[in-house]
């Protein structure tokens, strides 16, 4: 192991090769131009002449209660090893790599994904989450997904393995529940997936909702997948790390934590943050190279486990109740060619926003409308949002009845993409939907569609 890390890092990005039997890597990545995080500058539409700065939404916004329980904070402890100065840098990387991992959780499901690609049986990795999964700032073939995919390849080169990454810059799992089958699904059917969103999402109960609800849709795939969650962090050390640690514990999944492992080293004086990230953020090369390190730190650790196993281990039931709430699961996205939708006073766009070609764009101050009819008992609304007071307030009505209003103006907003609850029912029904932007002055509502789920 030490000897991988060293490679990665003294050497640099090692150039490995690809994964099929003709020598080429299948690659399936989520279409996305990343935008600058913080900056509507790169978003797909140009809005320059409606966004305006410092805005604040001049609708009253209807908040929608979301299903789940929010229990306290309670879980297992995982200390970690407090670095000297004494240290090597080669040590130094070691020590992160190990308290890097927080957990194995059961090794069953990714076992049974290692013996199948030991033996030769084509396999595809996955990864959903935000920019930092995406590669902003690194790139697409220099991200942690991309090198971890590669260093898979390369532990096992006889074996075909697809590539999914559906890392999508500034979006959090309420957005990720939304398109994970679009994203994670439409080409391939990952055997391992990486769910990274602890720098984008906050505490509120709709964000440990949709965030459970994702892990637990991969988790019941029918091809018993195998789930690992990796824990970013900020500069300040802003992470979700401590609610999306009761998810896996719940599920009993492998968790591997850089907050674990960056933070000691701060704060003994033994590295600055700049060695890591060249923002507040996203991690630089050799950042990306690190998070690889401790990846596969955890891969090498299980094929241990793989290689000494006579037989497939049996993979254990699901916990039958959730954590905070698994009732967004069965979401799926429905854009523009699903919806049958009449519309008035809404153009057809083929890039409302980064990663969402298939919608609506208005920019008018004469009204306008969205209808549609579908099968749901939640409705999520997708949409370009910004923090320009120009952007429109959406009324939601069901069945003829005005149920929520959403801004698409948010202090937050940056050209990014967000989903929001429209509205929650007690069953499942066929509902008509009418989204509304009313007249008056000149606004601007880029939609992207909708998610629903029973």
């Amino acid at each position: 192991m030490k000897k991988f890390i060293c490679l990665l890092l003294a050497a640099g990005l090692l150039m490995l090769s690809g994964c099929d039997n003709s020598g080429n890597a299948a690659d399936t990545s989520a279409d996305t131009s990343a935008p600058d995080s913080g900056s509507a500058a790169q978003s797909s539409v140009q809005t320059d002449d409606t966004a305006e700065s410092g805005g604040t939404p001049s609708g009253e916004e209807t908040k929608v209660e979301s299903f789940g329980n929010n229990p306290p904070i309670e879980t297992s402890e995982y200390p970690v090893t407090e670095p000297s100065a004494e240290m090597s840098e080669e040590e130094q990387v070691q020590l992160m790599t190990e308290n890097s991992l927080m957990s194995m959780g059961d090794t069953s499901r990714m076992a049974n994904v290692l013996k199948k690609a030991a033996a030769g049986e084509e396999i595809t990795i996955g990864y959903i989450g935000g920019s930092i999964t995406e590669g902003l700032t690194a790139g697409p073939e220099k991200c942690w997904a991309r090198l971890t995919y590669e260093a898979l390849c390369q532990m096992y080169p006889d074996t075909v393995i697809n590539y999914v990454n559906a890392g999508l810059s500034g979006t959090p799992s309420v957005l990720g529940v939304v398109r994970a089958e679009r994203d994670l699904y439409s080409v391939y059917t990952p055997d391992i997936v990486f769910v990274e969103f602890a720098v984008n999402d906050g505490g509120d109960q709709i964000n440990k909702d949709c965030y459970e609800s994702l892990v637990r849709k991969i988790l019941e795939k029918e091809n018993d997948p195998a789930v690992v969650l990796l824990f970013t962090v900020l500069k300040n050390e802003y992470s979700c790390q401590p609610w999306m640690t009761m998810v896996g514990e719940h599920y009993n999944l492998p968790m591997i934590s850089v907050g674990n492992a960056i933070n000691p080293m701060f704060h003994a004086g033994l590295m600055d943050w700049e060695k890591y990230s060249d923002d507040e953020s996203h991690p630089n090369y050799w950042g990306h190279e690190l998070v690889t390190g401790f990846i596969m730190n955890y891969f090498e650790k299980v094929k241990e486990i793989a290689d000494s196993a006579d037989a497939a281990p049996e993979i254990p039931a699901l916990p039958e109740e959730a954590v905070f709430s698994d009732a967004y699961k069965g979401m799926k996205l429905l854009e523009r060619d699903q919806m049958n939708a009449v519309t008035e006073n809404m153009k057809e766009s083929d890039n409302v926003i980064t990663s969402f070609g298939n919608g609506w764009i208005y920019r008018a101050s004469n009204g306008c409308s969205v209808k549609f009819t579908a099968d749901f008992r939640t409705l999520f609304l997708v949409f370009h949002c910004n923090k320009g007071a120009s952007f429109a307030d959406v009324d939601v009505y069901i069945d003829g009845t005005m149920v929520n209003t959403i801004s698409t103006s948010r202090p937050g907003g940056w050209g990014n993409p967000e989903a929001d609850i429209a509205w929650s029912g007690e069953s499942v029904g066929t509902h008509e939907v009418e989204l509304r932007v009313n007249e008056g002055e000149s606004r601007y509502f880029g939609f992207a569609g909708v998610g629903i789920c029973d």
